[in-house]
């Protein structure tokens, strides 16, 4: 299964967002497409358009999560109806954050830049749950809090042999951080392992932002790699993710 996730700015360069899924070989063969900042342009959802350009075997789904500047910011999932057949994608709160669990400094920082409204959208398949995540740029307990429900929304759902989590998590600062250790201790806590660890940057300023992560109930094999273009401020991430024996 090939996985791309891709937070597009807004389609602020919309029409390069088209060309590269519809010109890049990447792009070919692709089961999911994770979307983060989709929007509407002419009257038409991001995701919609996207999934046309894709061809006439993808479906779609897209839930705005706040209005920036009057413009809708949205996540967005499109699949192969060959590979994937969810029911009704689902939206999955990721809460306000909790004040009293945060540093001083998170705090101020929060109260004098109002924190974004953030979903995840949930679409599952008897063998399979997708996530399609998109965490706050502020706050490093924030943005744990904000991981943590899409963990404990999992916890609530039937077992299946494969859960994907995909989006942009927003980790800006080095790896070792000690919080980003704790979102690293998280996401072993939920049984997920990110499949793109080894890829670098996923965003023009060279910080790694964007990130895939797995949890089956078989041994996986992966690859995953990200694409230097420039349709948005994000790379395109992907994973090439098998299940062992499958």
């Amino acid at each position: 299964m090939r996985v791309c996730t891709w937070n597009i700015e807004l389609g602020l360069r919309f029409g390069a967002v088209l060309n590269a899924i519809r010109t890049l070989t990447e792009f070919r063969g692709l089961d999911l497409l994770c979307l983060q900042e989709a929007s509407v342009h002419s009257g038409s959802e991001d995701a919609a358009v996207i999934a046309e350009a894709m061809g006439p075997g993808f479906e779609h789904f897209q839930a705005t999560a706040q209005l920036r500047r009057g413009v809708p910011q949205a996540n967005g999932l499109i699949w192969r109806k060959d590979a994937f057949q969810p029911g009704p994608p689902q939206v999955v709160s990721l809460g306000d954050p909790a004040f009293a669990k945060m540093t001083r400094a998170e705090r101020t920082l929060l109260r004098a830049i109002a924190p974004q409204r953030r979903i995840a959208i949930r679409a599952e398949s008897p063998s399979m749950r997708v996530y399609v995540v998109h965490l706050d740029v502020i706050g490093f307990t924030h943005k744990i809090e904000q991981f943590g429900a899409v963990v404990a929304d999992m916890a609530t759902r039937p077992p299946v042999p494969l859960t994907l989590v995909a989006g942009d998590l927003n980790t800006f600062g080095p790896p070792g951080v000690q919080l980003w250790r704790r979102l690293a201790a998280t996401t072993r806590k939920a049984g997920l392992v990110e499949v793109t660890r080894n890829i670098k940057s996923t965003h023009w300023t060279a910080q790694k932002l964007d990130a895939i992560f797995v949890r089956a109930t078989t041994a996986i094999q992966s690859s995953a790699w990200a694409l230097d273009i420039r349709a948005s401020d994000h790379r395109p991430v992907f994973a090439e993710i098998g299940l062992r024996g499958a």
